[in-house]
This record gives C-alpha cells, sequence and structure tokens, in this order.
C-alpha cells in the first residue's frame, strides 16, 4: 500500500542509500565500533597463538603449537570433549522432540505449567543445579547413594557425580533439554494439523504420522536446535570444572583455563587449542545460519490449522511422566540446594543437629558478599542496557539500511557465538595487557562489554525477527509528517519492538550475573561478581556457603524467566 501515487522528495531521500553526511558518521561509527568489539577478540586469538615471549622480549614463532602438540594431556582433552558432547546431544535431542512434540501438539494435562517448568530450568545458573544434585550424588556423602547402599546392601556408592557419565548427566539436567524444549515447542504448536490429520486418514498411527510428516516438516528447525546444541556444550566450562577436576577429566575449556594458572601465562599454546575449537564452532554457527535457506518447509498459512491431537488414555500418564521430568529439572535440585544451605557441614544428615542458619547469617554479614552483589548489580544492569541497545541499533541497520557494510553488520552479529566464554575471557585479558590499558584489567566497563558481547548475537537475532514483521510504511508515513529518522525510530519502532527489547535486557541481565566463563580470567578482588564468588568457595571446600549464593542466583533467575514468560518470549528457529 502505497501513501500517494507521486513519492515525495523527503521520501526519496529516505529509501536512497545516502542521506545526510550526519547519519553516515553515525552508521559508519556503529560498522567500526562493532566490528572492533567482535572481531578484535579473534585477531587477538590468531595474533596470540603466533608470538612467543622471551625474557619479556616478544618474537612471531610456532612454539605455542609446537608446545600445545607435546602437551600430554591435549588428546585426552579433545576426546572428553567430543565424548561428552555427542552423548549429551544424541541424548537430548530426541527426547526433546518428544517433550516439544506433547507441549506443542497434543492435550497434555497441565501443558503450560510444564512448559514454564521448561522456562526456569532454562535461566537456572548451572552451578547452583549441579550443587543441589551433588547432595544427592555424592559418592561419599549423597543422600540417594547412601539410600541405595542401606536398601540394596551396597559395598560402595554405585552413582558418582564426580564422573565421566555425571557430567553428562549435568548436561541434561541443566539447559541441553530445555533450551531444546524451547525452541521446538514454538514450531510444533504453529504446525498446520491437516498435514498430520491426513497421515491418520491414509492409515498412520500417531507415531508413524509424527516420523513421516512433521518431523521431516520441521527439518530446519531441528537442525537448527541441534547444531546451537553442540554448539553452546562446546561452550561449557564450569560444570567440567567443578565434576571433572576431582578424577581429572579435562576438556579443551578446562585445559585452557589450566594454562593460564601458570607465570607468566601460556597465552600461545592456550590461543592455538582455542583457534582448533573456534574454527569448528564457526562452521557449526554458518551451517546454522544457512541451513534455513534454499528449501521451503512451510507449516503456517493462512488456511493453518494449529490445533491438538489427542492423546487419549495416554493423557494422563504421558503428563505424569513430563511432570516427574519437569520436577527433576527444577524443584528437586532447588529443593537440595536449599537444603545444602541449611545444613551444618555438606551431605552430613547423621549429625546431632545438622540443621543451622550460621552460613546464611555468614555470608550475608560479609563485606565480600556485599561487595559481590553490588559487583553482580551493576555488571548485569550495564550488559542488560548496552545489550538492548546495541543489538537494536545493529539490528534496525541490518534490516532497514542499504548502506554498504550491513553484510558485515551481519556477519560480525554471530562471531561472538562462535567464541566460547574462556576462550573470550583470555582474548579480552590479552587484548587488554598487549594495550598497555592495564588499568581496563578487572575494571567494570571491561566486564560490562565481555558479558555484553556474549548475549549480543541472541540479542540481534531476537529484534531483528520482531523488525523484520515491520512495515517500512510505518516509518514512511513519519518521515512524510516530517519527523526525523530518531523521531521514527524513537515514536514508532521502539514501541513496537518493546517487548523484544525488554526481553533481550531481561535475558542479558540474567545471563550477565549467572556468568563465569567470560568473566573467568578478567575479574579482580574488588569486581568479583556473586557467581565467581560462589566458584571460589566450591574451590575453597565450603560448599554451604556456595548454597547460599546458588539460592540467590537462581531467585535472581526464577524472577527473570517470569518477566520473560510474562512478555510473552517465544525463542525463534526461524533463520530469515
Amino acid at each position: 500500500m502505497t501513501v500517494s501515487s507521486k513519492v515525495s522528495p523527503r521520501l526519496q531521500w529516505r529509501r536512497s542509500a545516502q542521506g545526510p553526511r550526519w547519519q553516515g558518521l553515525i552508521y559508519g561509527a556503529l560498522v567500526v565500533v562493532f566490528l572492533a568489539l567482535t572481531v578484535l577478540p579473534l585477531l587477538a586469538m590468531l595474533q596470540g597463538s603466533l608470538q612467543s615471549e622471551l625474557q619479556g622480549v616478544s618474537s612471531w614463532s610456532l612454539d605455542g603449537w609446537r608446545t600445545l602438540l607435546r602437551e600430554p594431556r591435549i588428546v585426552s582433552a579433545l576426546g572428553n570433549t567430543l565424548s561428552l558432547t555427542l552423548v549429551s546431544q544424541a541424548i537430548a535431542l530426541p527426547l526433546s522432540i518428544g517433550l516439544a512434540w506433547l507441549l506443542g501438539r497434543t492435550d497434555l494435562p497441565g501443558k503450560r505449567g510444564f512448559e514454564f517448568a521448561f522456562w526456569v530450568s532454562f535461566f537456572l545458573p548451572a552451578l547452583a543445579v549441579v550443587q543441589g544434585w551433588t547432595l544427592l550424588l555424592d559418592p561419599n556423602n549423597g543422600v540417594l547413594n547412601h539410600w541405595l547402599m542401606h536398601t540394596f546392601g551396597l559395598a560402595s556408592a554405585p552413582l558418582d557425580i564426580y564422573s565421566w557419565g555425571g557430567i553428562v548427566f549435568a548436561h541434561l539436567a541443566t539447559t541441553t533439554v530445555s533450551a531444546k524444549v524451547m525452541m521446538l515447542t514454538p514450531a510444533f504448536q504453529s504446525m498446520d494439523a491437516r498435514y498430520e490429520e491426513a497421515a491418520l486418514m491414509a492409515g498412520d498411527n500417531r507415531f508413524q504420522a509424527l516420523c513421516k510428516v512433521t518431523l521431516p516438516l520441521l527439518k530446519p528447525a531441528l537442525l537448527v536446535t541441534a547444531i546451537m546444541g553442540v554448539i553452546r556444550a562446546l561452550e561449557s566450562f564450569e560444570i567440567e570444572l567443578v565434576l571433572g577436576g576431582p578424577k581429572r577429566i579435562d576438556v579443551y575449556s578446562t585445559l585452557i583455563y589450566d594454562m593460564t594458572r601458570y607465570d607468566p601465562i601460556n597465552f600461545a599454546s592456550a590461543f592455538a587449542l582455542g583457534i582448533l575449537i573456534v574454527v569448528v564452532m564457526a562452521m557449526l554457527a554458518w551451517l546454522s545460519r544457512r541451513s534455513g535457506r534454499g528449501v521451503q518447509h512451510v507449516t503456517v498459512s493462512s488456511q493453518a490449522r494449529p490445533t491438538v491431537m489427542a492423546l487419549g488414555r495416554w493423557r494422563w500418564p504421558l503428563a505424569a511422566l513430563v511432570g516427574a521430568f519437569a520436577l527433576l529439572l527444577t524443584l528437586v535440585p532447588l529443593v537440595f540446594l536449599v537444603v545444602s544451605s541449611l545444613m551444618r557441614r555438606f551431605g552430613f544428615f547423621n549429625l546431632r543437629q545438622p540443621w543451622t542458619l550460621d552460613h546464611w547469617h555468614s555470608v550475608l554479614g560479609d563485606p565480600i558478599f556485599l561487595g559481590a552483589v553490588r559487583n553482580t548489580l551493576v555488571i548485569a544492569a550495564g550488559s542488560a542496557v548496552l545489550t538492548a541497545a546495541l543489538s537494536l541499533a545493529v539490528a534496525y541497520s541490518i534490516v532497514r539500511s542499504r548502506r554498504a557494510g550491513r553484510a558485515l553488520l551481519e556477519f560480525a552479529a554471530w562471531l561472538p557465538f562462535s567464541i566460547p566464554g574462556v576462550l573470550a575471557s583470555l582474548a579480552m585479558l590479552w587484548l587488554i595487557l598487549h594495550s598497555g590499558l592495564n588499568s581496563l584489567y578487572g575494571s567494570t566497563i571491561s566486564l560490562i562489554v565481555t558479558v555484553t558481547l556474549a548475549s549480543i548475537t541472541l540479542g540481534v537475532q531476537l529484534i531483528r525477527s520482531q523488525l523484520l514483521q515491520l512495515s517500512n510504511e510505518l516509518e514512511e508515513a513519519a518521515w512524510i509528517s516530517g519527523a526525523s529518522a530518531w523521531r521514527a525510530i524513537w515514536s514508532i519502532v521502539v514501541p513496537l519492538c518493546a517487548r523484544s527489547i525488554v526481553v533481550v535486557a531481561v535475558m542479558a541481565f540474567i545471563s550477565a550475573a549467572r556468568d563465569i566463563g567470560h568473566l573467568s580470567l578478567l575479574v579482580s578482588s574488588d569486581n568479583q561478581p556473586l557467581s565467581l564468588l560462589q566458584l571460589q568457595y566450591i574451590a575453597e571446600g565450603r560448599s554451604e556457603a556456595s548454597a547460599v549464593i546458588g539460592v540467590l542466583i537462581a531467585a535472581m533467575a526464577i524472577v527473570a524467566a517470569l518477566i520473560a514468560r510474562r512478555l510473552g518470549y517465544r525463542p525463534e528457529t526461524r533463520q530469515r
């Protein structure tokens, strides 16, 4: 629909690729700054892997790569990384497909509540969930292990969370399953029921219709979900650090972390190992971006009927099964996390007086804790504001601008997604030390920028998806009325995208509050957030104090889930 048959000169100017000089300067500054923020860490990794320092003098060399090849743990670390990723994803994907199908395509009782439970699981910090399960599965003091040994007369604990299998379980119990359910449920909900009805009328049962019709039609969404799951699994750091440490189960991220424990830091070998992983993750990110292009799998049309399928006599048994699984992901670890914070000694139920509030009093009254709360709120709030603003600016430029550099912005928006947290932290540390700006080490601004980059890819994609649904005619009408470009954005685009912007800010806030990998090498004693304080308590053996911190971060995560859910956030799997 056009406003008039004759387009005004003002509107022609707005549509042109040029525009006023100041507007071009601002756009150019955005491109340069965003490219610098996203590309510099990669360049730092490449340069750092090819430099060695001898007596304070830097020189180009391949010593870092040679040292890496001679590292005795490299083969086992890469093997563990690959095996843990593949096994956890192979279990999680079919399980998530079944759960998402039940939540999105059937008349399962209580499915809205179950879906929200997966939201909560997605927002919960990994360390808090792991610590809750540790009280159950610790080989020495685990409640479940004690019960099994007493009931069946076993001489040793049958379950051990500090093992390869325990790490796989921890991944499944944190976000590996819940993230996939969140992504796939909307795709199942919006699918046209006529396709499955045709299969049922042809004589197929529900399972055959699912395999022959539903899953093939959702192939792009399934592929994107699987690829993004692998990327997130490769990013994992804190689970392997805590659970793999006692038995030296190394993965590449913990091996990089160990290399930073040397003095001086072994930047060259750490970056060399990181580059191998980044290449793999970049290829996966590219596949995720391209998987939905060139193939039409239309499941929503003007004639679509997204109805639900009747489960019949299986409704309540399946509801009980899904409910039990949702409780295992949320309520069970949270209850035992709270229990851990109230115990005199972690896991010792046989004490004369096992319960106490001393750990709460000790932690809440500690000046270090109060400083960590302040640091967390400042870092998380700063990241929320910066992520929302930068995501809106970049997404708007990608969708609306016709200037040169648009493709560079879109490419740069995906780069942070391919850099694991501990590696991004190391790259930022290298940049600070080699730029001569040592005062930035541990500074609030460096921490905010680092965690913002961790959330920017998702933020850009969410707001970009919203902008693609807005017609250009809305802004054109404002321009014809005499409004400036900034006035049109502020009065039209921002209000219409307000929910997406707030959701991006909320998710960035809680992501920064629970982040460990991206901050692990950058924090100082003055700027330590709650997540790093929790990790420090675990390393010191203060499990009860760590549980107190975990309860507080989990409470923040649940509030964030409620806000995001209230705003109606639905993860998009479409690539436009």
